[in-house]
C-alpha cells in the first residue's frame, strides 16, 4: 500500500487494514490539544506539527470553489495560529518561520475538497 503527497487519481494502491487507536477526549483549554484543533483539523507526529487547510468542501457552494489557493491560504492561516495562540511566536515572526523554514504540501486535488498541510518541525521551536 503506498500513497505520495499529492493524492492525484481517485485511487492510491490501497489495501485493508486493521488498527487499534488510542483516542483521547480533549477539552478546550487543557492543553491537551493546540487551540486550532478544536475549530479546523490538525495533525501531529512524533516529530511535527500539521495544521491543514481545506477548499470549500461543497465545492461552489456559497460562492466558495474547490481552489488549491483557498486551501493554502487556510493552512497558512492555521499554521500562523498555531504558532502565535500555542506556541507563544508574534504573528511577524511566524509568518517569516513558515516562509523560510516549514513545508507547505498539496495533500490532496482528487476530490472537489482539495487540501494543503504545513509540516512544522518540533525541534525547531523547542
Amino acid at each position: 500500500m503506498a500513497m505520495g503527497d499529492g493524492e492525484v487519481a481517485l485511487t492510491a494502491m490501497e489495501g485493508s487494514l486493521r488498527g487499534t487507536f488510542r483516542l483521547t477526549v480533549c477539552k478546550p483549554g487543557d492543553g491537551m490539544a493546540p487551540s486550532v484543533a478544536y475549530r479546523y483539523p490538525f495533525a501531529e507526529t512524533e516529530d511535527s506539527w500539521i495544521p491543514i487547510g481545506l477548499s470549500d468542501p461543497d465545492a461552489g457552494v456559497g460562492g466558495q470553489v474547490s481552489d488549491l489557493n483557498v486551501a493554502m491560504r487556510r493552512a497558512v492561516v492555521n499554521a500562523l495560529d498555531f504558532l502565535q495562540h500555542d506556541e507563544g511566536l508574534s504573528r511577524a515572526v511566524a509568518y517569516a518561520y513558515l516562509s523560510a523554514a516549514s513545508n507547505f504540501i498539496v495533500s490532496q486535488v482528487v476530490d472537489r475538497t482539495v487540501g494543503v498541510h504545513a509540516l512544522i518541525r518540533k525541534s525547531d521551536l523547542r
